[in-house]
């Protein structure tokens, strides 16, 4: 029965090393998409808070100036071409920021934002005071629309920590089952080595 026993242990061997090869693969497969997720993280946070971030920043300069400008006490002709300059730099840059990712709240507040500055255009909006209204409104949605890229910026941090997280620990299990069956092939090759050793005593024994 000593050949059963060796059968055994050959295919317990053959099992271990295939799950073995299939862990390596498997770490490996891990760990390549939790790289690519953390780099898409990256990638978003570039491309679709930070350089919005800028263009918010460029917006309330260009909605601040226009400020200054309706409060200065240039001639209306000069007043009105710098704030029709202003005004366009300003519709240019918001053109740029709509061609980023939004998320529900942003589209909602750059909507908002739409109207006011539609609203300060119109020809019906006459008078300093009421532009400086429409102003501050504009400056208050852009403030708005900067809290929520601070906010979005964050939860794709907290979102690549945890892929970082989650994959050292995947990482760190694999490697740990890896050890448990090289320990057990390490077992059945001790085990083997003792029942050729028992088969040759016993068979010089009779000879």
């Amino acid at each position: 029965m000593k050949w059963t026993y060796s059968i055994k242990n050959k295919a317990v061997a053959s099992a271990a090393l295939l799950v073995l090869c299939l862990l390596v693969l498997f770490s490996n497969y891990v760990d390549r998409s939790h790289t690519r997720n953390v780099k898409q993280s990256i990638s978003t946070l570039y491309e679709d808070r930070l350089i919005a971030e800028d263009y918010i920043l460029q917006m309330t300069i260009f909605l601040y100036e226009i400020k200054e400008e309706l409060k200065s006490d240039t001639n209306n002709i000069s007043k009105n071409k710098n704030i029709d300059n202003l005004l366009l730099s300003f519709k240019e840059t918001s053109s740029l920021y709509q061609k980023t990712k939004f998320t529900e709240a942003e589209r909602a507040k750059d909507d908002e934002l739409a109207a006011i500055v539609a609203k300060f255009e119109s020809p019906q909006t006459a008078g300093a005071d009421k532009k400086l209204e429409y102003a501050g409104a504009g400056l208050a949605a852009l403030k708005e629309l900067s809290a929520i890229q601070l906010s979005e910026s964050k939860q794709i941090m907290t979102n690549a920590e945890q892929l970082y997280h989650f994959g050292k620990i995947s990482s760190q299990f694999v490697f740990v089952l890896i050890i448990i069956i090289l320990i057990v092939l390490q077992a059945l090759v001790f085990a083997s080595k003792s029942l050729i050793i028992k088969e040759d005593t016993h068979s010089s024994r009779f000879n």
